[in-house]
Protein backbone atom coordinates (compact mmCIF):
# COMPACT_ATOMS: atom_id res chain seq x y z
CA UNK A 1 0.00 0.00 0.00
CA UNK A 2 1.07 3.20 -0.91
CA UNK A 3 1.01 6.06 1.30
CA UNK A 4 -0.98 9.29 1.50
CA UNK A 5 -1.72 10.80 -2.11
CA UNK A 6 -3.36 13.32 -1.28
CA UNK A 7 -2.29 17.22 -3.26
CA UNK A 8 -1.21 14.90 -6.38
CA UNK A 9 -3.05 14.68 -9.49
CA UNK A 10 -6.47 13.25 -9.84
CA UNK A 11 -5.42 10.63 -12.52
CA UNK A 12 -2.49 9.71 -9.85
CA UNK A 13 -4.81 8.97 -7.08
CA UNK A 14 -7.70 7.30 -9.08
CA UNK A 15 -4.80 5.24 -10.43
CA UNK A 16 -3.65 4.36 -7.04
CA UNK A 17 -7.25 3.35 -6.34
CA UNK A 18 -7.59 1.63 -9.11
CA UNK A 19 -4.93 -0.89 -8.04
CA UNK A 20 -5.77 -1.25 -4.25
CA UNK A 21 -3.06 0.75 -2.84
CA UNK A 22 -4.84 3.92 -0.98
CA UNK A 23 -5.39 4.21 2.53
CA UNK A 24 -9.21 3.26 3.69
CA UNK A 25 -9.45 6.95 4.56
CA UNK A 26 -8.50 8.04 0.91
CA UNK A 27 -10.80 5.19 -0.17
CA UNK A 28 -13.78 6.42 1.17
CA UNK A 29 -12.82 10.49 -0.07
CA UNK A 30 -12.35 8.75 -3.77
CA UNK A 31 -15.53 6.77 -3.73
CA UNK A 32 -17.12 9.97 -2.52
CA UNK A 33 -15.76 11.93 -5.64
CA UNK A 34 -16.76 9.46 -8.59
CA UNK A 35 -20.13 9.35 -6.67
CA UNK A 36 -20.46 13.05 -7.00
CA UNK A 37 -18.08 13.90 -9.94
CA UNK A 38 -18.92 12.95 -14.06
CA UNK A 39 -15.64 14.02 -15.26
CA UNK A 40 -13.85 11.78 -12.44
CA UNK A 41 -15.87 8.60 -13.33
CA UNK A 42 -14.77 9.39 -17.09
CA UNK A 43 -11.43 9.26 -16.06
CA UNK A 44 -11.29 6.41 -13.94
CA UNK A 45 -13.21 4.36 -17.04
CA UNK A 46 -10.41 5.33 -19.09
CA UNK A 47 -7.41 4.42 -16.72
CA UNK A 48 -9.09 1.02 -16.08
CA UNK A 49 -9.52 0.13 -19.88
CA UNK A 50 -6.31 1.29 -19.32
CA UNK A 51 -5.13 -0.89 -17.21
CA UNK A 52 -7.08 -3.84 -19.10
CA UNK A 53 -5.56 -3.29 -22.04
CA UNK A 54 -1.81 -3.66 -20.61
CA UNK A 55 -2.58 -6.99 -18.81
CA UNK A 56 -3.68 -8.33 -21.54
CA UNK A 57 -1.56 -7.90 -24.13
CA UNK A 58 1.54 -8.76 -21.79
CA UNK A 59 -0.79 -12.41 -21.62
CA UNK A 60 -0.51 -12.80 -25.22
CA UNK A 61 3.12 -12.38 -25.11
CA UNK A 62 3.54 -14.89 -22.50
CA UNK A 63 1.89 -16.97 -24.54
CA UNK A 64 4.05 -16.82 -26.94
CA UNK A 65 7.05 -19.45 -27.71
CA UNK A 66 10.25 -18.51 -26.90
CA UNK A 67 12.21 -17.19 -30.06
CA UNK A 68 14.54 -19.87 -31.08
CA UNK A 69 17.31 -17.46 -31.24
CA UNK A 70 16.97 -17.26 -27.50
CA UNK A 71 17.14 -20.89 -26.73
CA UNK A 72 20.05 -21.38 -29.37
CA UNK A 73 21.57 -19.07 -27.26
CA UNK A 74 21.15 -20.94 -24.08
CA UNK A 75 22.39 -23.84 -25.59
CA UNK A 76 25.53 -22.59 -26.76
CA UNK A 77 26.35 -20.73 -23.29
CA UNK A 78 25.96 -24.48 -21.85
CA UNK A 79 28.11 -26.19 -24.28
CA UNK A 80 30.38 -23.47 -23.45
CA UNK A 81 30.38 -24.58 -20.19
CA UNK A 82 30.51 -28.14 -20.69
CA UNK A 83 33.32 -27.86 -23.07
CA UNK A 84 35.53 -25.64 -20.03
CA UNK A 85 34.78 -28.35 -17.33
CA UNK A 86 36.08 -31.18 -19.37
CA UNK A 87 39.65 -29.31 -20.82
CA UNK A 88 40.08 -28.72 -17.00
CA UNK A 89 39.85 -32.27 -16.27
CA UNK A 90 36.87 -32.05 -14.64
CA UNK A 91 34.68 -35.49 -14.81
CA UNK A 92 31.29 -34.63 -16.31
CA UNK A 93 28.27 -35.06 -13.65
CA UNK A 94 25.16 -37.10 -14.87
CA UNK A 95 21.99 -34.34 -14.16
CA UNK A 96 18.49 -35.07 -14.04
CA UNK A 97 16.54 -34.00 -16.98
CA UNK A 98 13.89 -32.35 -13.83
CA UNK A 99 16.09 -29.96 -12.48
CA UNK A 100 15.32 -26.43 -11.99
CA UNK A 101 16.56 -24.54 -15.22
CA UNK A 102 19.71 -22.92 -15.28
CA UNK A 103 19.95 -18.97 -15.13
CA UNK A 104 21.77 -17.12 -18.03
CA UNK A 105 22.53 -13.56 -19.07
CA UNK A 106 19.77 -13.97 -21.51
CA UNK A 107 16.81 -14.24 -19.17
CA UNK A 108 17.56 -10.66 -17.00
CA UNK A 109 17.62 -9.02 -21.02
CA UNK A 110 13.70 -10.96 -21.94
CA UNK A 111 12.24 -9.98 -18.27
CA UNK A 112 13.30 -6.63 -19.25
CA UNK A 113 11.81 -6.49 -22.24
CA UNK A 114 8.39 -8.41 -21.47
CA UNK A 115 7.95 -5.49 -18.61
CA UNK A 116 8.79 -2.82 -20.97
CA UNK A 117 6.14 -4.05 -22.88
CA UNK A 118 4.02 -4.64 -20.28
CA UNK A 119 4.24 -0.97 -19.36
CA UNK A 120 3.66 0.15 -23.01
CA UNK A 121 0.82 -1.99 -23.44
CA UNK A 122 -0.92 0.08 -20.35
CA UNK A 123 -0.08 3.71 -21.58
CA UNK A 124 -1.38 2.62 -25.17
CA UNK A 125 -4.18 1.21 -23.54
CA UNK A 126 -4.63 5.00 -22.20
CA UNK A 127 -3.59 6.91 -25.25
CA UNK A 128 -5.94 5.01 -27.30
CA UNK A 129 -9.18 5.81 -25.05
CA UNK A 130 -8.22 9.49 -25.81
CA UNK A 131 -8.55 8.85 -29.44
CA UNK A 132 -11.45 9.02 -31.69
CA UNK A 133 -14.78 6.75 -30.91
CA UNK A 134 -14.25 4.39 -33.92
CA UNK A 135 -10.39 3.81 -32.88
CA UNK A 136 -11.47 3.39 -28.79
CA UNK A 137 -14.06 0.55 -29.84
CA UNK A 138 -11.81 -1.24 -32.18
CA UNK A 139 -8.70 -1.66 -28.96
CA UNK A 140 -11.71 -2.38 -26.94
CA UNK A 141 -13.17 -5.09 -28.98
CA UNK A 142 -10.01 -6.82 -29.69
CA UNK A 143 -8.24 -6.75 -25.67
CA UNK A 144 -11.24 -6.35 -23.41
CA UNK A 145 -14.41 -8.55 -23.08
CA UNK A 146 -17.74 -7.29 -24.03
CA UNK A 147 -19.36 -5.84 -21.09
CA UNK A 148 -23.11 -5.71 -20.57
CA UNK A 149 -25.57 -3.78 -18.76
CA UNK A 150 -25.09 -5.59 -15.40
CA UNK A 151 -21.51 -4.96 -15.80
CA UNK A 152 -22.06 -1.43 -15.14
CA UNK A 153 -24.91 -2.03 -12.76
CA UNK A 154 -22.32 -3.89 -10.47
CA UNK A 155 -19.96 -0.83 -10.72
CA UNK A 156 -22.57 1.62 -10.04
CA UNK A 157 -23.76 -0.49 -6.80
CA UNK A 158 -20.22 -1.06 -5.70
CA UNK A 159 -20.19 2.80 -5.19
CA UNK A 160 -23.28 3.97 -3.87
CA UNK A 161 -23.79 1.30 -1.43
CA UNK A 162 -20.77 2.79 0.58
CA UNK A 163 -22.76 6.13 0.39
CA UNK A 164 -24.28 7.35 3.81
CA UNK A 165 -25.41 10.59 3.13
CA UNK A 166 -26.00 10.61 -0.62
CA UNK A 167 -27.33 7.15 -1.16
CA UNK A 168 -29.90 7.99 -3.11
CA UNK A 169 -30.73 11.19 -5.93
CA UNK A 170 -34.95 10.90 -4.87
CA UNK A 171 -36.08 9.98 -1.23
CA UNK A 172 -38.83 7.50 -0.71
CA UNK A 173 -41.06 9.65 0.72
CA UNK A 174 -41.58 10.87 -3.04
CA UNK A 175 -42.14 7.59 -4.13
CA UNK A 176 -45.23 8.72 -6.50
CA UNK A 177 -42.78 11.43 -8.39
CA UNK A 178 -40.20 8.61 -8.19
CA UNK A 179 -42.54 5.98 -10.08
CA UNK A 180 -43.46 8.99 -12.90
CA UNK A 181 -39.64 9.83 -13.01
CA UNK A 182 -38.05 6.83 -13.98
CA UNK A 183 -40.79 4.93 -15.77
CA UNK A 184 -40.97 8.25 -18.22
CA UNK A 185 -36.75 8.26 -18.17
CA UNK A 186 -36.31 4.20 -19.03
CA UNK A 187 -39.80 3.82 -20.49
CA UNK A 188 -40.58 0.93 -18.31
CA UNK A 189 -43.96 0.70 -16.29
CA UNK A 190 -43.34 -0.17 -12.58
CA UNK A 191 -44.37 0.10 -9.23
CA UNK A 192 -42.28 0.06 -6.35
CA UNK A 193 -41.85 -3.53 -4.71
CA UNK A 194 -42.86 -3.46 -0.95
CA UNK A 195 -40.14 -5.40 0.18
CA UNK A 196 -41.44 -5.06 4.02
CA UNK A 197 -41.87 -9.15 4.47
CA UNK A 198 -38.17 -8.95 3.11
CA UNK A 199 -36.86 -7.17 5.98
CA UNK A 200 -36.26 -4.70 3.14
CA UNK A 201 -36.75 -0.66 3.78
CA UNK A 202 -36.77 1.52 0.41
CA UNK A 203 -34.84 4.25 0.89
CA UNK A 204 -35.02 5.63 -2.73
CA UNK A 205 -33.98 6.28 -6.10
CA UNK A 206 -32.07 6.97 -8.72
CA UNK A 207 -30.97 7.51 -12.66
CA UNK A 208 -28.05 5.93 -14.44
CA UNK A 209 -26.72 4.96 -17.51
CA UNK A 210 -25.82 1.15 -18.36
CA UNK A 211 -25.36 0.09 -21.50
CA UNK A 212 -25.97 3.44 -22.94
CA UNK A 213 -29.07 3.44 -21.99
CA UNK A 214 -31.58 5.04 -18.99
CA UNK A 215 -31.45 2.65 -16.06
CA UNK A 216 -33.34 2.92 -13.00
CA UNK A 217 -32.18 2.13 -9.55
CA UNK A 218 -34.49 1.97 -6.26
CA UNK A 219 -32.44 0.91 -3.38
CA UNK A 220 -33.42 -0.86 -0.33
CA UNK A 221 -31.99 -1.21 2.96
CA UNK A 222 -31.69 -4.08 5.80
CA UNK A 223 -31.56 -4.14 9.56
CA UNK A 224 -27.77 -5.27 9.05
CA UNK A 225 -27.42 -1.78 7.00
CA UNK A 226 -26.53 -3.66 3.65
CA UNK A 227 -27.81 -2.03 0.77
CA UNK A 228 -29.92 -3.90 -2.20
CA UNK A 229 -30.63 -2.30 -5.52
CA UNK A 230 -33.49 -2.84 -8.09
CA UNK A 231 -31.98 -2.09 -11.57
CA UNK A 232 -34.31 -1.94 -14.91
CA UNK A 233 -34.03 -0.76 -18.64
CA UNK A 234 -35.62 -0.90 -21.79
CA UNK A 235 -35.03 -4.13 -24.05
CA UNK A 236 -35.77 -6.18 -27.13
CA UNK A 237 -39.20 -7.48 -26.19
CA UNK A 238 -39.58 -11.24 -25.59
CA UNK A 239 -42.74 -13.58 -24.73
CA UNK A 240 -43.76 -13.31 -20.94
CA UNK A 241 -40.81 -13.75 -18.15
CA UNK A 242 -37.66 -15.81 -19.00
CA UNK A 243 -35.64 -17.59 -15.87
CA UNK A 244 -33.39 -15.85 -13.73
CA UNK A 245 -29.82 -16.17 -14.40
CA UNK A 246 -27.73 -15.56 -11.01
CA UNK A 247 -24.38 -14.20 -12.01
CA UNK A 248 -21.27 -12.47 -9.12
CA UNK A 249 -19.09 -9.63 -10.23
CA UNK A 250 -16.44 -10.02 -7.32
CA UNK A 251 -18.70 -9.11 -4.18
CA UNK A 252 -21.76 -8.21 -5.80
CA UNK A 253 -24.42 -10.50 -6.74
CA UNK A 254 -26.71 -10.26 -8.99
CA UNK A 255 -29.95 -12.36 -10.12
CA UNK A 256 -31.66 -10.71 -13.25
CA UNK A 257 -34.20 -11.58 -15.84
CA UNK A 258 -36.63 -9.83 -18.76
CA UNK A 259 -40.25 -9.68 -18.99
CA UNK A 260 -41.77 -8.21 -22.05
CA UNK A 261 -39.47 -5.03 -23.42
CA UNK A 262 -37.64 -4.88 -20.01
CA UNK A 263 -34.54 -6.41 -18.00
CA UNK A 264 -34.51 -6.31 -14.49
CA UNK A 265 -31.80 -7.37 -12.09
CA UNK A 266 -31.48 -7.41 -8.54
CA UNK A 267 -28.57 -6.85 -6.83
CA UNK A 268 -27.01 -6.90 -3.78
CA UNK A 269 -23.80 -8.68 -1.60
CA UNK A 270 -22.92 -11.81 -3.26
CA UNK A 271 -22.49 -13.99 0.17
CA UNK A 272 -26.50 -12.81 0.87
CA UNK A 273 -28.31 -16.38 0.85
CA UNK A 274 -31.69 -14.46 0.50
CA UNK A 275 -30.65 -12.92 -2.58
CA UNK A 276 -32.72 -15.03 -4.63
CA UNK A 277 -35.96 -14.94 -2.64
CA UNK A 278 -35.84 -11.01 -3.03
CA UNK A 279 -35.67 -11.88 -6.89
CA UNK A 280 -38.76 -13.40 -6.77
CA UNK A 281 -40.82 -11.25 -4.76
CA UNK A 282 -39.81 -8.58 -6.55
CA UNK A 283 -40.24 -10.27 -9.75
CA UNK A 284 -44.00 -10.83 -9.12
CA UNK A 285 -44.80 -7.41 -7.71
CA UNK A 286 -42.91 -4.48 -9.79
Amino acid sequence: MVGSTQGLPLEVRLSAYLDGQLPADEVAEIDAILADDAAARAVYEKLKLGSEFGARAFERMLQEPIPFDLVRNIKDVRGDQDDSSSSLGFAAIPISDTRAPRRSAFWPQALAASLVIFLAGGAVGYLISEQKQTSFQSAANEFAPARTWLDDVADYHRIYARQARHLVEVPASEKDHIAEWLSASTGVTFTVPDLTAQKLTFEGARLLVANGKPTAQLLYRDAENEIFAICFLKSDPVEGTTAMVESMRNDVGLISWQKGDASFVVVGPSADPDLERIAEAVSTTI
